[in-house]
């Protein structure tokens, strides 16, 4: 989903005040990774700095990117695939007390800078860094690490200050991608050796820094997310390719840093013992497929060059960060805007089963769309999703995404609904999700958690009261029921599911202190089904709000003689699958034109355990009816787009939905919506003008009104205008942020909670 930030501001070095930092990204041929880390950039809580980014010689649209962001960040190109060279650029590009690093594939959490800043308060700390994680954002590559004299490293479980002292046989080392240096000691040292092309590049600096008498300080927290991008060394599948510089300087590294402990023939045999290190992972990949003979041979070519290289080039003057690059590249310091202060933001944790990619219901889209709406106002935004494997933390279009592996938990005793028992599937998910949220909690405080009603997910958060917590009310169990009679009447399944889940729910309803309505119509609803009181004091009134799907997207491609009529939904009862499958035929049979799109899970099991798909497809049309009803599936989000874009008609005859988020999708390509006279659905169509409402489950109702707007071009345009119109007045997701800031105000969770002002750049 594509969401439109504000306007950033910036903070120059004299209102900030403390340390100032250069954030140097070094990159190559990784836009759209670059474009994440320069994205994470702009939620750090510290605000003196400025970020330089060096860019390599491979045309990749990296150029053009950069132009269009120049008054953010300092650009330079380096001209050679020299790591080290583009790094000496950085140092000479920057105008700060510190310089720091981090590579085009990492992301930098909000406090790391301000966690770096805390260490450089002493003026014999020459080198700062914290923790990394690796690619799947929960396991750490590097922690407190040391490196020996050959370049070899060891992660630790503690920091290792006591081996922080020149000549040190092992020294602390900072990875790459999570360092900072005093930028005087780098000019002190030298800057980068440009020997390195890649590899051991930042382990000969922090050697050389240690050597020059200043402290290495290890921080547990400054944390970065290493996501392992492919390079000129390693393709997708993390497979080396070029062992060239792997080779060559890890002798060129301990010839040059290694001559007081090592003798040359150890160096030396440090290098050969890599070499038949790879040797026998390359035959083994070559074994079964990975590897060609070519590239077999070519490896050891390239290793036999590279042990001879490494030892000639030490014998020869390093090649350091000359006084013409600095001259090159000397400007004033230039402040990144970030969106918010850290007084002025929220961390918000959204908590949903579903959510994109592979999951795109409703709920899953509406999720994201908020997620992103308050992360482009600069809020910091957490989604804690189930996993499907492993679990990750990854950094998705601004958010950051948890998708968590469900752990087992011992049932409670006693159960919080006695005499009924919790389902052991709800309350693993929901200490799963509880624990999670705390780990959050422990880093950076939750302002507040946020979880839809359906399934009963915010009963450990309803229970435990540690965080603020926003229940959005949904579809509850005995809405649902209404169109499963069978499992209504199943006493087993009532007494082991049903009836658990109702009484959750009501334990959630009547005890959330704040509940999201996107209707009047749910909150009537469940006042009446519950028989509850829900005050208005704990309940807020926001429909769902939507960026605009259309902008941008191309138009469709030619012009067609199909008049399309488009469903998306669950093909389940509730949807209203049965009656739009019963009015179709008909349909159809009257305008050859009209087509009908078919789009979502389409292998949902009824009590008969058939599909609405698969006796559809057994009914005996005629094939000039069967092959104008197409049935899509599940659909990821950018092809529902065009099916949005590319409709006449959309159809969407739910017997109940507490607002109807494909209705809304509908309106923002200005398509006329045909809806059900019920629950959410009137607050959002409105009959005649955006669309047409019929009573639910009224097979000739939906005919008629289809049939109106089959026959009449001019009409469904018309209602389509006034549809889009609508949308812009009443459902961008802009009002649902503002919506949302009120809200927090008013349980208040932050002074200062108003939309951003509009601050200028500096």
């Amino acid at each position: 989903m594509s969401t439109k930030p504000l306007p950033s501001f910036a903070i120059s070095p004299a209102e900030e005040g403390g340390v100032s930092f250069s954030v140097v990204i070094n990159t190559d041929n990784r836009l759209d990774y670059l474009k994440r880390t320069i994205d994470g950039l702009r939620y750090s809580k510290y605000a003196n700095f400025e970020v330089c980014v060096v860019s390599g010689p491979t045309p990749d649209g990296t150029r053009e990117y950069l132009e269009a962001i120049k008054d953010d960040v300092k650009v330079a190109y380096c001209p050679e695939r020299i790591l080290s060279m583009s790094r000496n650029i950085g140092i000479a590009m920057a105008s700060s007390d510190v310089v720091c690093f981090i590579d085009d594939d990492a992301v930098p959490e909000p406090e790391w800078l301000g966690d770096l800043a805390s260490a450089y308060d002493d003026d014999e700390v020459g080198a700062v860094g914290g923790f990394v994680y690796d690619n799947s954002g929960v396991k750490f590559q590097a922690r407190y690490v040391t490196t020996n004299r050959l370049g070899y490293p060891t992660d630790w479980g503690t920091a290792a200050p006591h081996i922080n002292f020149p000549q040190a046989l092992d020294y602390p080392h900072l990875l790459g991608t999570n360092c900072s240096f005093r930028r005087s000691a780098l000019l002190e040292i030298g800057g980068f050796d440009e020997e390195y092309e890649y590899f051991l590049d930042e382990t000969d600096v922090c050697c050389r820094i240690n050597d020059a008498g200043y402290r290495i300080v290890q921080l547990p927290r400054a944390f970065v997310h290493h996501k392992y991008a492919p390079s000129h060394l390693r393709d997708e599948r993390k497979i080396v390719r070029n062992w060239y510089p792997l080779i060559k300087n890890r002798v060129y590294f301990g010839l040059r840093n290694g001559r007081n402990h090592h003798s040359h023939r150890e160096v030396l045999n440090a290098g050969m013992a890599d070499i038949r290190g790879w040797e026998r992972s390359v035959l083994a990949a070559e074994r079964v497929g990975d590897y060609t003979t070519a590239e077999v041979e070519r490896f050891y070519d390239e290793t036999a060059r590279a042990l001879e290289d490494g030892r000639s080039r030490a014998a020869e003057p390093p090649k350091m960060l000359s006084q013409a690059t600095r001259d090159a590249h000397r400007s004033e310091f230039r402040t990144f805007p970030i969106l918010r202060l850290e007084a002025e933001r929220s961390t918000i944790c959204l908590v949903t089963q579903d959510y994109p990619p592979g999951q795109n219901g409703g709920i899953a889209r509406n999720m994201a769309q908020l997620a992103q709406s308050l992360a482009a106002d600069g809020h910091q935004v957490h989604v804690l999703t189930k996993s499907r494997g492993p679990s990750t933390v990854d950094f998705e279009d601004s958010v950051w995404v948890h998708r968590v592996e469900i752990r087992h938990y011992p049932a409670p005793d006693p159960s919080p609904i006695a005499p009924h028992a919790v389902p052991s599937h709800i309350w693993n998910y929901g200490q799963t999700m509880l624990e999670e949220v705390r780990a959050i909690d422990a880093k950076r405080k939750v302002d507040v958690v946020y979880c839809p009603l359906w399934d009963c997910e915010p009963l450990l958060f309803q229970i435990s009261a540690e965080f603020p917590l926003i229940v959005a009310l949904q579809t509850t169990m005995r809405f649902w029921l209404e169109s499963q009679p069978l499992k209504a009447a199943d006493k087993g399944w009532m007494a082991e599911f049903g009836n658990p889940i109702i009484a959750m729910e009501e334990l959630i309803l009547n005890n959330a202190k704040m509940m999201h309505a996107n209707s009047a119509a749910i909150v009537r609803d469940i006042r009446e089904k519950y028989d509850l009181a829900l005050p208005d004091e704990r309940l807020f009134y926001s429909p769902h709000g939507m960026a605009d799907w259309s902008d941008g997207m191309e138009p469709p491609a030619g012009v067609t003689a199909e008049t399309r009529i488009l469903f998306v939904g669950r093909l389940e009862s509730r949807k209203g699958i049965d009656t739009l499958l019963q009015s179709a035929p008909g349909i159809l049979a009257k305008y050859p034109d009209a087509v009908l799109d078919i789009v979502g899970d389409d292998t949902i099991l009824r009590p008969d355990g058939t599909t609405y798909k698969g006796e559809f497809l057994k009914s005996g049309l005629t094939q000039a009816i069967f092959d104008r009803i197409r049935f899509h599936g599940r659909v990821e989000e950018e092809e529902l787009r065009r099916f949005y874009r590319d409709c006449d008609i959309f159809v969407a005859p739910s017997r109940y939905e507490s607002f109807g988020l494909v209705f809304l999708e509908a309106m923002v390509f200005g398509k006329p919506v045909i809806a059900c006279d019920a629950g959410g659905g009137p607050e959002v169509v409105t009959h005649d003008k955006t669309g047409m409402l019929v009573a639910p489950g009224d097979t000739q109702g939906l005919s008629d009104a289809l049939d109106k707007l089959l026959a009449d071009p001019a009409e469904r345009r018309a209602m389509g205008v006034a549809a889009r119109k609508d949308y812009e007045a009443r459902f961008t997701d802009q009002a649902m942020v503002r919506d949302f800031l009120a809200v927090f105000a008013r349980m208040g969770l932050r002074a200062d909670a108003a939309p951003r002002i509009m601050h200028k750049g500096a």
